[in-house]
């Protein structure tokens, strides 16, 4: 149990406040600077305007807002002294979300509305991220409704996608009046409202009667110059979006600083980083990542980062270089075990294991520390704890709070958008300001005093493994990182989800370079692997099934023969096979799938018709995805290959199915956006897949006869055929790449 477990979000007015801000209002002695301490030797400033930063600006009074009941909490109290505007640049959001639920049941949308109804000069705007598909499902599916429709006139909703194809709108930044701003990691949707106890079972943190994991994040607030910054930025988004230029709001004299917070820092410099993509004649802005970089660079003593994803290669190596250092600084990272949803788990953590490992190989000196959250409730109950956050940490001299994940597409893809404020020579406030926030922080992870820890980072000198060594685990646990070779095979695909720049030609080509021959061969060794061992494992299960499961397997191949060649049968095998090349299952795999279960005349015809299908919808796709606008990204050397894919596309398209660089889909796409023509594309597509899919067809055949018959002399049998087929596929591309 955490030590202010005793103050919740239900208790009196405020002290949700309290409690979830790490004790605001309460003076933290142990975290105060001794008197007559010096503040540790600066160097150059981090923050400098147009490199590290957009703009340096005052915050007349600032504050961090830990996890989301105290941010939810905090932007309520400041929505109820609004009087001219309300700005909200959000990833997602959920009308129906309901902002202190203990003191207010009504959900966001009858809350805005009657704001606006009550407020005549009162104008709220509200710009969300227009999503793709795959995140419909976890979505309000038309948040407008109730946003746009339901609401005041005063009440305006817009979607933003005006961003490059891949990217998305990834800000959360709320200003009120010009005058106060909330900048950090929380949307106003689901899942987001919680104390920093983070309690296993908490019905207030889930949604729509769905129960939601704990979940920890932060935002920063800010009052003054630096809001009236944010409320530009705002603006000019919604300009982007909408077409509308909007004023900015008229200072006045109430200022809408809720009063249950107290400020941590009052005239302190805020920089504002940003990233921007360079789309529609935008230049683009990568000022976030030169931060990270400059501060990993200064610091001197500890690092702390707090993040959700863990893929930027630049900050992964200059996070290593400081760690090979002798007298280098402390690493102390906190993750989630694991990212939201099972794909973005797979796709991200490859990237993810690419970083820990480099980190760890650097740590000659055991200076890295790379930790998940479990929290236990009391009566037993265990879950894990989404670290949602995005901050860092650097000495007592930099504190860094936004959207952006330490993933290469907030480096230079996504907008983003952080807060960042630096203890320059004689600020000791701030100093003591950041020492404080550190403490709170490992105090809630520790589940301990932050007095306790304040007083355990001053004895090492603020050098946080020994205090987690000493005081831990708390919540923490080691993060573990086990891949599956299936999820190894994301590779590629995972980097294309994670790219740090706009999709051009130019960049697909440098993803899908052919790999080297030791690749290509540790490649077939791994799938050929993966093969034997589902097949060692179905001849198992099925020899120790007994008559039973072998009766039920042969029912299920015989049912499939006899509605095969129907019309309806056709239908769900050409289905299903263009669904699997979509999700980039693997294309050899599904053409033997498909002969063993129609058998190898049926299963060849659809085979090679489904994948064609297959390649021409996905080729359509690129095309439509832009490809005069991409040509114009690329420049010259688009247009060089373009010009030989004109002369040779059907041979280009033969020599790409012969020897794929890439996934099935991913390859199609790419060409779309070529000169190849749609005839070239498929009549290539057409002869090149011809090999793979005679040979995989009678694999496939024998592989249905065997799974109908099990025995040990037909899984001898299925292993030499599947040899040898390997050794016909391996000398036809050897014979095709020499007359090539």
């Amino acid at each position: 149990m955490c030590p202010h477990a005793d103050v919740s979000a239900g208790d009196a007015p405020g002290r949700a406040l309290h409690v979830a801000t790490v004790m605001t209002s309460r003076a933290d002695p142990s975290a105060r600077p001794r008197a007559g301490a010096p503040l540790p030797e600066i160097g150059a400033p981090i923050l400098e305007a147009g490199k590290t930063c957009w703009r340096l600006e005052r915050a007349l009074r600032a504050a961090p807002l830990v996890d989301g009941a105290a941010y939810f909490a905090a932007l309520r109290r400041a929505l109820l002294k609004a009087r001219r505007s309300v700005l909200v640049l959000g990833w997602d959001i959920r009308s129906d979300l309901r902002l202190e639920p203990d003191a207010d049941d009504r959900p966001l949308y009858l809350f805005l509305d009657a704001l606006a109804r009550e407020r005549p000069s009162l104008e709220l705007r509200i710009l969300v991220w227009d999503w793709i598909l795959p995140y419909s499902f976890d979505r309000e599916k038309l948040p407008w409704w109730r946003l746009g429709l339901l609401t005041h006139e005063r009440v305006r909703f817009a979607l933003g996608g005006d961003h490059p194809p891949g990217g998305c709108h990834h800000e959360k930044l709320v200003v009120i009046d010009g005058r106060l701003g909330f900048v950090g990691g929380i949307d106003l949707t689901a899942g987001r409202w919680d104390t920093p106890e983070h309690r296993p079972v908490e019905p207030r943190r889930g949604f729509a009667g769905a129960p939601s994991p704990p979940f920890h994040d932060a935002m920063l607030m800010v009052e003054g110059p630096a809001a009236a910054a944010l409320e530009e930025l705002a603006l000019e988004r919604w300009r982007q979006a909408t077409g509308e230029d909007a004023p900015a709001a008229a200072q006045g004299d109430a200022s809408p600083w809720p009063d249950a917070v107290e400020p941590w820092w009052r005239d302190a410099t805020v920089g504002i980083a940003r990233t921007r993509p360079a789309w529609d004649g935008r230049p683009p802005h990568r000022e976030v990542e030169a931060l990270y970089l400059a501060a990993v660079a200064a610091a001197r003593t500890s690092v702390h980062v707090e993040n959700q994803y863990l893929t930027a290669d630049p900050v992964a190596r200059a996070l290593a270089a400081r760690l090979a250092e002798p007298d280098g600084p402390e690493v102390v990272i906190v993750t989630p075990k694991a990212c939201e949803g099972a794909l973005e788990t797979a796709v991200m953590d490859v990237g993810r294991a690419r970083f820990v490992r480099r980190l760890r190989a650097a740590d000659r000196f055991g200076r890295l520390r790379v930790a998940t959250l479990r929290v236990a409730g009391a009566d037993g109950a265990e879950a894990d704890v989404n670290v949602h956050a995005k901050l860092l940490i650097v000495d007592d001299r930099l504190l860094c709070l936004g959207s952006a994940n330490l993933a290469n597409r907030s480096m230079g893809l996504d907008s983003e958008c952080c807060l960042a404020l630096e203890a320059g020579a004689g600020e000791e406030t701030v100093a003591a300001g950041i020492r404080r926030l550190r403490a709170a922080l490992l105090a809630e992870h520790l589940e301990l005093a932050p007095e306790a820890v304040a007083a355990a980072l001053a004895e090492t000198g603020g050098r946080a493994v020994p205090v987690l060594e000493r005081l831990g685990p708390g919540r923490l646990r080691p993060l573990r990182l086990r891949l599956s070779p299936l999820v190894r095979q994301l590779a590629v695909p995972a980097r294309l989800a994670d790219l740090d720049e706009p999709m051009t030609p130019e960049a697909l080509g440098a993803y899908l370079a052919p790999p080297s021959r030791r690749r290509r061969w540790r490649r077939l060794v791994v799938r050929l692997a993966l093969v034997l061992a589902v097949l060692v494992a179905a001849a198992v299960l099925v020899r120790l099934a007994g008559p039973g499961l072998q009766g039920w397997v042969a029912a299920l191949f015989a049912l499939a023969e006899r509605h095969a060649a129907s019309p309806v049968g056709a239908a769900i095998v050409l289905g299903a096979f263009v669904l699997g090349a979509f999700v980039l299952a693997p294309i050899p795999a599904m053409i033997m799938l498909t002969a063993a279960t129609v058998g190898p005349v049926l299963g060849f015809a659809y085979s090679l018709a489904a994948a064609t299908l297959a390649a021409v919808l996905a080729f359509l796709a690129g095309r439509r995805l832009g490809r005069g606008r991409i040509r114009r990204l690329a420049g010259r050397r688009l247009a060089a290959v373009s010009d030989r894919l004109g002369r040779h596309g059907l041979v280009a398209v033969v020599l790409i199915r012969l020897f794929p660089v890439a996934p099935f889909t991913i390859v199609n796409l790419a060409a779309g956006v070529s000169e190849v023509s749609l005839r070239d594309f498929v009549l290539g597509s057409t002869i090149g897949l011809l090999p793979a899919v005679t040979l995989g067809s009678l694999f496939g055949d024998r592989l249905g006869d065997w799974l109908r018959h099990p025995d040990p002399a037909g899984l001898a049998l299925l292993l030499a055929c599947l040899a040898l087929l390997l050794g016909a596929g391996l000398l036809l591309r050897r014979q095709v790449r020499r007359r090539a």
